[in-house]
């Protein structure tokens, strides 16, 4: 069984190995633009495969409130190669600010090459530099892939339940 130490010490070794994979390519990771908005639908259709009638730049303008400055974008040889869209809300268990990831993406063509840990680790910094403690994600339940993704770059399981409702 592993205690807390013993647990941040084998996640700090994940995320190294993860760090070191990437090691490989030239990726640059910068602070979103609104120009990017192009890019992020290219990613997102080759994701999904579908053209969305919710656009990225309705979630920027509505969603977001139009602030982008807690998302980055990946390029590698000045290719667009993914994205991460944040926002900082307010959470009520800790009457904190808190970084809430809404969505990311890595085109297929660039994953497993440690692009979606660069995004992530740049957000992470950039809540570091503002004192913000707590970054959330909502995760499908059945998303064994992303969730290990997310645990190997230290979060963990939250204490609240996600209920939905279509009407």
């Amino acid at each position: 069984m592993l205690f807390n130490h013993d647990m941040a010490i084998y996640r700090m070794n994940s995320f190294k190995k993860e760090v070191n994979r990437m090691a490989g390519i030239n990726v640059k990771i910068r602070p979103m633009e609104p120009e990017d908005i192009s890019g992020i639908l290219v990613v997102g259709r080759k994701i999904s495969g579908v053209q969305r009638a919710l656009t990225y730049r309705d979630l920027v303008q509505e969603v977001l409130g139009g602030q982008i400055d807690m998302s980055f974008v990946a390029e590698v040889d000045n290719q667009f190669a993914g994205f991460v869209m944040a926002y900082l809300t307010y959470v009520r268990e800790q009457v904190s600010e808190a970084c809430i990831i809404q969505i990311f993406g890595v085109d297929p063509q660039y994953q497993r090459q440690g692009i979606a840990t660069k995004l992530v680790q740049a957000l992470l910094d950039k809540c570091r530099s503002k004192k913000i403690k707590l970054i959330r994600t909502m995760v499908e339940e059945r998303d064994s892939e992303l969730q290990g993704f997310f645990k190997r770059l230290g979060f963990d399981r939250g204490r609240y339940i996600d209920f939905s409702k279509i009407v």
